[in-house]
């Protein structure tokens, strides 16, 4: 989480004012706002983050709520392809990331040179923090009290997602949630189906910090109609579930791997299914 900060701080402080400019710019059509919402969450690390950009550019009538709902439906497919990234075994390139990055934060004259080195840091400790994680976890397969836990959530999803919800939303870090949940799957302490359910609670509990956030009606519309873009996607998944896991094992999703497939799988439909009525949807909620 440390490391998501470092970096989301970094290219804001070296590249905020660009990001802006380059958020204004290109949200002529809904593709493009699409792409740039998908850009600008791969460069911050957090959906989070650009969430409360768009939401604050949308308050103030700088964009219009249609586009920047397109915008978070990238960001949205955006973090899952960052999930997807950091999913790999990528332990060993951590340490010299942190190396270079403090080399170029201490030695730097240039302050977009610095920003450049924390970003360096920070992600250099996300991935020694995730190798760290999915070591601890190991043993945690036969904990007498975590395995009956997380065995009981498949019959009851609905919980499952209410605990996930409150994880991301406490962190502020679906990606973070999502990689957790890949970890137990992977070490057997959940199973396939309770495991998706969790991520389907990630993706509820990563929409939650922009909308209690707000403090005007304006403010609240773009991330209560993100809330309600993933909430509609969690009703119409959640009955179908065991055969989701069964398919995607079936179609060669090695454990672990399956939970990342399905929230790539999840963000891109719900961007499928929303982004060519995102206008209707946008007075809606107006």
């Amino acid at each position: 989480l440390w490391g998501t900060h470092m970096v989301g701080s970094g290219v804001q402080r070296g590249f905020g004012t660009a990001l802006r400019h380059w958020l204004g710019r290109n949200l002529d059509n809904r593709l493009h706002a699409f792409f740039t919402g998908l850009g600008v969450t791969t460069l911050l690390q957090s959906s989070t983050a650009t969430g409360l950009l768009a939401t604050s550019f949308a308050a103030t009538g700088v964009i219009a709520l249609a586009p920047a709902l397109a915008v978070m439906l990238g960001a949205n497919v955006g973090t899952a392809l960052l999930t997807q990234l950091l999913s790999f075994n990528m332990a060993l390139v951590g340490p010299p990331l942190v190396l270079a990055g403090l080399l170029a934060f201490r030695w730097a004259t240039n302050s977009r040179a610095k920003n450049l080195g924390r970003v360096g840091i920070g992600l250099g400790l996300m991935l020694m923090a995730l190798a760290g994680l999915v070591h601890t976890l190991g043993p945690l397969e036969n904990a007498p009290l975590l395995r009956p836990v997380m065995g009981s959530l498949p019959g009851d999803p609905v919980l499952a997602v209410r605990i996930a919800a409150m994880l991301t939303w406490a962190c502020h870090s679906s990606i973070a949630i999502v990689l957790l949940v890949g970890s137990f799957e992977a070490s057997h302490v959940v199973g396939p189906t309770g495991a998706l359910a969790l991520v389907l609670g990630a993706n509820l509990g990563g929409a939650l910090p922009a909308l209690l956030d707000t403090a005007t009606l304006a403010a609240r519309r773009l991330p209560l109609g993100n809330l309600l873009v993933r909430l509609s996607g969690t009703i119409v998944a959640l009955p179908f579930l065991p055969e989701i896991a069964h398919a995607l094992g079936h179609a060669g999703a090695d454990s672990g791997r399956l939970v990342v497939n399905f929230h790539l799988l999840f963000n891109l439909s719900l961007a499928g299914v929303f982004l060519g009525p995102v206008e209707v949807f946008a007075r809606s909620l107006t």
